[in-house]
């Protein structure tokens, strides 16, 4: 995997680096041509300027020296608003001249100086030349090319190293991905490494006694059975886990209260056979934006969760409630409290820590609770655990309310529950002993 994630990082740095790259260097040449076509225009507008005036002194914004004069290809006169100018090259002053007529129209260069020429004709066939120099344009271009490939490499080295630095914290998501899939595949093959075993125990077993009979197996194939069925249940949970993460399920307007108080029946005859207490509270009415299966699901796991981990003759409860805002359902069972650092790993995938959380049956594959958190999560919601100490464990999920329930609920003075889960490690000396639930008074509650 660090190798993999190392290639991401170089590919991302390298693939953003030739964006940067090519950005930068479209803007080094929008700059650079900017650059050289206002010198080209300025310095046109100034020839032609002194070409329609040749005995009007023009002079240039930029301080460029420019001169004009008059010539028949034989010989040349200088015209004099410009005389001192063109006297500025001493002895060069001819050779420049002669450089412009044989240029005419356009652009030469001269002992490491560089000019402009424009020309018009005259009547009797000599021409009025109009010459501007163009040294310092050159050296400003030159210098401003300079500074930019300097600026280009400097930026896109500094680009490289920041988007490669960035790239860490941009593709976490990434490694963290690869890091679930990682362990998904070394837990999931863990788990299935067992019953496979004792699958082909079982089997080389039978095989053994080639003559045996159906009923005088029966004992290895209900060992089979029971594998499969175990192996079954790993894989519809892992299934419906991927599901919820990557393809969440189309949302209603669905009533949670009323799928609370179904699934708060559907564990009547279970805790009744375990012997465990229900006590339940209920506000009605309560109405959530989601799926009705997936959070069906997501309460009768927190209940299953309760009844797994609950001490003998406990009791368990659960309550609903909502403020204007958000719907807040409490699960608590009594036994031992989760602890602070079971409580920050306990959502996680295949998660079974020591003591009050660890597998009593055997068939707890630790993803119960990551895909209750999944659910939660796709519903916008929030979902958390803490342990009480010497009471239990309390499961806190809040989900927003839907439009509908949340108009209602606002028209609410009371909700069903004065108190929520997030308040209940401070309120522990308010449990009763016999319960470990909230004490309410008479009509409050209701035991299933």
């Amino acid at each position: 995997m660090e190798a993999s994630l190392k290639n991401l990082r170089m590919r991302f740095t390298a693939s953003m680096g030739l964006l940067s790259g090519a950005l930068l260097l479209v803007l080094s040449v929008i700059l650079c041509l900017a650059v050289y076509v206002s010198s080209e225009i300025t310095a046109a507008a100034i020839l032609d300027a002194m070409l329609e005036n040749p005995d009007k002194e023009v002079t240039d914004d930029m301080g460029r020296p420019s001169f004009a004069f008059y010539s028949d290809g034989i010989s040349y006169t200088i015209l004099p608003a410009y005389a001192d100018r063109l006297a500025g090259y001493g002895d060069a002053e001819d050779d420049i001249v002669s450089a412009a007529v044989a240029a005419d129209h356009g652009k030469f260069d001269f002992d490491g100086m560089y000019f402009r020429v424009s020309s018009s004709a005259l009547p009797g066939g000599s021409k009025v030349y109009a010459v501007i120099d163009r040294t310092s344009d050159h050296n400003n271009i030159t210098t401003t090319v300079s500074l930019v490939v300097l600026i280009y490499i400097t930026s896109l080295v500094v680009a490289v190293l920041f988007f490669y630095l960035y790239s860490s914290y941009a593709l976490a998501p990434v490694a963290e991905s690869m890091q679930k899939q990682r362990d998904l595949i070394a837990n999931a093959s863990h788990e299935l490494k067992t019953p496979l075993t004792v699958i082909a125990t079982n089997l080389a077993v039978m095989k053994s006694e080639p003559q045996s009979t159906i009923e005088e197996n029966a004992k290895w194939m209900d060992a089979i059975e029971a594998q499969i069925k175990r192996m079954n249940g790993l894989i519809v949970s892992m299934l419906q886990l991927s599901k919820i993460e990557n393809a969440p399920p189309p949302f209603a307007d669905v009533d949670l209260s009323e799928i609370t108080e179904g699934a708060c029946l559907g564990f009547d005859a279970l805790c009744f056979e375990k012997g465990l207490r229900l006590m339940t509270k209920i506000a009605p009415g309560i109405r959530v934006l989601g799926d009705r299966d997936a959070l069906d699901r997501l309460v009768a796991s927190l209940l299953d969760n309760a009844t797994k981990y609950c001490d003998e003759k406990g009791k368990i409860g659960l309550t609903l409630s909502a403020d204007n805002r958000r719907a807040r359902l409490c699960v608590l069972n009594t036994g031992e409290a989760v602890s602070d650092e079971d409580a920050k790993h306990i959502f996680e995938r295949f998660y079974r820590s020591d003591g009050a959380r660890r597998n009593p049956d055997g068939n707890s594959f630790g993803l119960g609770l990551a895909i209750a958190r999944a659910t939660v999560l796709a519903h916008g919601g929030n979902i958390e655990c803490h342990g009480i100490a010497g009471k239990g464990t309390v499961f806190e999920v809040t989900l927003p309310l839907s439009k509908t329930s949340a108009r209602r609920t606002h028209k609410r003075n009371n909700s069903a529950v004065a108190d929520s889960a997030r308040d209940l490690p401070g309120e522990c000396d308010s449990y009763d002993a016999e319960s470990s639930l909230p004490p309410s008074s008479e009509g409050d509650g209701d035991e299933v």
